[in-house]
């Protein structure tokens, strides 16, 4: 494998996933056996993108997490 064959194997699952936590990123790091700097990388992706809208959802794009208690 290259060295970011796996970071792409990574993206891909994560992007399969309907909804993204903390969690999935923490699997995907060691399923896919990612360095702490792909790790980092998906992170801070993660989080740049968390506030846009996935085009599949067309729905109510609120995170569980984000409502009241």
């Amino acid at each position: 494998m290259n060295e970011h064959e796996s970071l792409g194997k990574a993206l891909a699952w994560l992007l399969e996933q309907e909804q993204i936590r903390v969690e999935d990123l923490a699997e995907a790091s060691n399923h896919f056996d990612l360095s702490p700097l792909d790790e980092a990388f998906l992170r801070h992706y993660f989080a740049l993108h968390s506030a846009e809208p996935r085009a599949d959802h067309t729905k109510n794009t609120q995170s569980d997490d984000f409502k009241g208690n």
